[in-house]
């Protein structure tokens, strides 16, 4: 079993179909592992934190078997300056992971799981929006084989993601949500109908000279985003992300964008990207001067309509975290953790010492007696 590690865009691209081909096999294809999301992702973040491409590659004689891939750049941790060896993955990632082919038996999917998540002593890896009670998990938390670097082991929740699964007709679904749902769509649809001036539409996105693209951009900058330097007029590096999936998605017409309209002004828009029959909405904003009609309630309700009468895909993948009017569209939710190994230098053993040993102590001794508990860190 031999690792191999990519270090450039170029370097990844030779390898872009032997890339999708293995992570094809997985059912369904998680997009953020693909070829095309991550030469998108890298070719817009790549420059925070001067990071360096480490896409690990596992063979077995010819065949690839394993992949994870993985990013280096200097970090402040806890305020002391570390390298951090981390997934590629941000918060523009519906989830990320490290894939082991398997066919392999028990010992060689250890083996592989070992050569993709080794750290080095000075190293903390950092598995970002990792899917709980998956082999990954198991593997860095539990497995009795670890590496020495991998002895110092932290866990952290991270997201939990409300997914909508497309199995019956939009009549028995909506039929089935709270009534508390539906009294409120049903106010807002009032308002948002008796206003006149709307429409709603579905338009594809093939290439980045469409006009949907920049009304997408104009009005990301008029919501409340733009206050924070979230949007895409403002925040380069996501607009860069757009456009490169643009790039690579939209020949294939996996793109699409729902938008409401006053007149001729675009107002609200939520994106779709379409993989492997999962519906992934990526991104969704609305004008805030519209606020008071409640346009992102209105499109997604639409959409998801839409949705369920073609028929066509199987889920509907929030992309976000558990957030209480998502709650109401569906009770199927994916959960993930973030997992951190720390490296065998002293100064990544005091860090661990004082992540998962201090702090949680003194969290302990000093939460307001009654206090809500939030779910802990774990060590191991």
């Amino acid at each position: 079993m031999k690792l191999i590690v990519v270090r450039s865009a170029t370097e990844f691209e030779c390898i872009r179909e032997q890339w999708d081909s293995f992570v094809g096999k997985v059912n369904p294809v998680p997009l953020p592992m693909t070829f095309a999301w991550l030469w998108s992702w890298w070719k817009a973040f790549s420059l925070e934190g001067g990071m360096e491409m480490e896409f690990r590659c596992v063979y077995q004689g010819p065949e690839l078997v394993g992949v994870a891939p993985l990013v280096r750049l200097k970090h402040r941790y806890r305020g002391v300056t570390v390298t951090l060896l981390k997934l590629a993955a941000n918060g523009h990632s519906p989830y990320s992971s490290v894939i082991v082919d398997t066919a392999l038996s028990p010992a060689a999917r250890n083996r592989a799981f070992s050569l993709l998540t080794q750290v080095g002593a000075g190293e903390i890896g950092l598995f970002l929006k990792v899917e709980q009670d998956s082999e990954l998990q198991h593997f860095l938390l539990d497995d009795p084989g670890r590496g020495k670097a991998h002895k110092r082991v932290g866990q952290k929740p991270s997201l939990r993601t409300p997914v909508v699964n497309i199995n019956q007709s939009w009549e028995d679904f909506y039929r089935s949500r709270p009534r508390s749902l539906k009294k409120s769509l049903n106010h807002k649809m009032n308002r948002f109908r008796k206003y006149g001036g709307f429409t709603i539409h579905e338009e594809k996105i093939r290439s980045t000279d469409q006009p949907i693209v920049e009304d997408l951009i104009t009005v990301s900058a008029r919501s409340w985003k733009s206050t924070v330097g979230n949007d895409l007029k403002s925040n380069t590096r996501s607009r860069q992300f757009l456009v490169n999936l643009i790039k690579v998605l939209g020949p294939s017409e996996s793109l699409s964008a729902w938008v409401i309209r006053d007149k001729e002004r675009p107002v609200a828009f939520e994106l779709h990207l379409i993989f492997d029959n999962v519906v992934y909405p990526i991104r969704a904003d609305y004008d805030s001067e519209y606020k008071a009609y409640s346009p992102g309630s209105v499109l997604e309700c639409s959409a998801l309509k839409h949705l369920f009468e073609q028929g066509r895909y199987q889920q509907y993948y929030t992309c976000a975290d558990d957030y209480w009017y998502l709650s109401n569209w569906t009770t199927e939710y994916k959960d993930f953790c973030s997992i951190e190994l720390f490296g065998d230098s002293l100064k990544l053993k005091a860090l661990y010492f004082l992540e998962y040993r201090i702090i949680p102590m003194l969290k302990r001794v000093f939460r307001p007696h009654g206090s809500e508990r939030r779910p802990k860190v774990r060590a191991a």
